[in-house]
């Protein structure tokens, strides 16, 4: 009996050091992934992605308010494209508007996920894209550029966006939103008191 019992506390302490070791990993593979010195939002996500969608709606307005200027904070949008053919077509654009006009990315973005419908058709098209990227504030040669390279095979953007898929897949997130900050996966995404806890704590960290 008394056996029994010992193999079954060393097989409960076996499994609980193969998962500390891959939370710590997981922590060490998002982490090498930030700006030495700075604090890195890293959320994947897919623009088709209705709950995506509700961390755009409900937390980026605080985030580039209370952080996003702080030149000690990053965000990284890891688009993982991963619904629908569309999706890949919408993660080119978005990475043209990144690569010519980083300054409208996330304006971009938010610009996409207003347009999400509430079906799961096809809506990402070459079209709705254009009408969105003629809506920024930009220069027609820049639009234009943004254009060609989403819709250019082998472009930068074509390449940056299968990035993110690689990314995505080495990493092993398996659903949309996932949110690390520093490496640090966060529980809820979808509460913005989670991350200003953190960025806070990591921001204190780094001053000391």
């Amino acid at each position: 009996m008394k056996k029994g019992i010992g193999l079954i506390l060393l097989t409960l302490s076996a499994l609980l050091i193969l998962v500390s070791c891959q939370s710590q990993q997981d922590k060490a593979s998002h982490s090498s992934h930030h700006q030495k010195g700075k604090v890195t939002i890293v959320e994947y996500a897919d623009i088709k992605c209705p709950y995506c969608k509700k961390v755009d709606q409900n937390v980026m307005p605080k985030l580039k308010k209370d952080y996003l200027h702080n030149k000690n904070v990053e965000y990284q949008f890891v688009n993982m494209a991963f619904l629908g053919k569309d999706s890949i077509v919408g993660s080119r654009a978005e990475h043209a508007v990144k690569r010519i006009a980083p300054e409208k990315h996330l304006q971009f973005l938010h610009q996409l996920f207003e347009q999400q419908p509430k079906d799961e058709k096809t809506w990402l098209t070459e079209k709705r894209l254009d009408a969105e990227i003629d809506q920024l504030n930009l220069d027609d040669d820049k639009k234009s550029q943004i254009k060609k390279a989403y819709k250019t095979k082998d472009s930068q953007a074509w390449k940056d966006a299968e990035k993110d898929q690689e990314r995505y897949k080495k990493h092993h997130v398996k659903q949309a939103p996932t949110v690390y900050i520093n490496g640090e996966k966060l529980e809820d995404p979808y509460k913005y008191k989670n991350y200003k806890t953190k960025i806070d704590k990591a921001l204190k960290n780094k001053d000391n």
